[in-house]
């Protein structure tokens, strides 16, 4: 019983050493952990970090840089390189994957085309892309991506932080097209679900709230003012509530 014992406090210690000297790698290098997806294949890893950027000594989010190539290495290579060098990392595009999941975060990949600005971006591309949730009708978050070259004395910073701030992005069904919440045309695209095509027609979907019935001019309001508050009102009601 004694010599049980020790062995189990022996494996366990050198359990903790191996898991301590692993999350000290982590730190030292500046990985996180994550996981490939490939169609139906998992495969375990870390990332090189993303997601900050600096302009004038100060840090700002940049969630823009999920959405293009990512470094990733293999889990076991990793924890058996005794030192970590550049070239034992792979680059995944959108086009490699079906998508990852870095931290807590989960990323699709996905074609997508950005028609809220005249530009490049209007041009469908593949790109990973942010998943908030997964439905009948499911919602991202997309990101626009700062200039590389400005003008002026604030400097990048307030285009780092109007780019930071999400786009919400829905499609019906697992191969509908992306689009932007905002331009939901609700009573042609849920046609199929006549009970929420129903309160749109009468307006009960309502961010400016009345007493009574909806009038003209609230149902203008909400439409027009809260465009996508009123959109998601209406996709929390399909997802919920039709087939």
């Amino acid at each position: 019983m004694k010599k049980l014992s020790t062995s189990l406090l022996l494996v366990l210690f050198v359990s903790v050493s191996a898991f301590c000297q692993t999350e000290e790698k982590i730190k030292r290098e500046g990985v996180v952990s994550g996981v490939i997806f490939d169609g139906n294949k998992a495969i375990e890893g870390y990332f090189k970090k993303r997601g900050t950027v600096y302009s004038e000594g100060k840090a700002f989010d940049a969630p823009w840089q999920f959405q293009g190539k990512m470094k990733f290495i293999e889990k076991d290579v990793f924890e058996k390189a005794e030192k970590v060098k550049n070239k034992l990392y792979d680059s995944y595009e959108a086009k490699d994957c079906s998508g990852f999941k870095y931290d807590t975060l989960t990323y699709e990949s996905v074609k997508y085309a950005d028609m809220s600005a005249v530009g490049m971006d209007m041009l469908p591309k593949k790109m990973f892309m942010r998943v908030v949730s997964e439905d009948k009708i499911s919602l991202f978050h997309y990101f626009a991506s700062p200039p590389s070259v400005v003008s002026g004395s604030e400097g990048f910073e307030p285009y780092y932080i109007d780019c930071a701030k999400p786009n919400w992005v829905y499609r019906v069904g697992e191969a509908g097209k992306l689009k932007l919440v905002n331009d939901m045309n609700i009573t042609k695209e849920l046609v199929d679900c006549p009970m929420v095509v129903e309160k749109q027609e009468k307006g009960e979907y309502q961010v400016v709230e009345s007493n009574e019935e909806a009038s003209g001019g609230n149902k203008f309001l909400n439409n027009m003012m809260f465009k996508e508050q009123v959109r998601m009102m209406a996709i929390e009601d399909y997802n919920a509530n039709c087939e």
